[in-house]
């Protein structure tokens, strides 16, 4: 007697369950990050975050980027800058926890 098939739906997130549970294992592991948010934030914009408090009082634009690690969520905010020199120009997608 064969045993009936699932759903073609249930395979996939079957399928979708066990890779978000390898990376999210291989980021616990391993001291990267994977970008899950970002946001730039420029001058005169109200946008309070954490410790860093409200980042549109600055003179220069910022980027907020959220990050997960495999365990939490953190956040980094950088100084934004179109030619990547005084700042970046947007959120690495992969980055070493700090």
């Amino acid at each position: 007697m064969t045993e009936p098939k699932r759903p073609l739906g249930a395979e996939i997130l079957l399928g979708l369950g066990v890779l978000a549970f390898i990376v999210s294992l291989v980021l616990l592991l391993s001291d990267r990050r994977i970008l899950v948010y970002e946001h730039k934030v420029n001058p005169g914009e109200s946008f309070v975050e954490g410790e860093w408090g409200d980042l549109g009082k600055a003179s220069q634009s910022q980027l907020v980027c959220r990050y997960f690690t495999g365990r939490s969520v953190q956040t980094t905010v950088y100084w934004h800058a179109p030619n990547n020199i005084m700042g970046k120009d947007q959120c690495p997608f992969l980055s070493k926890g700090e």
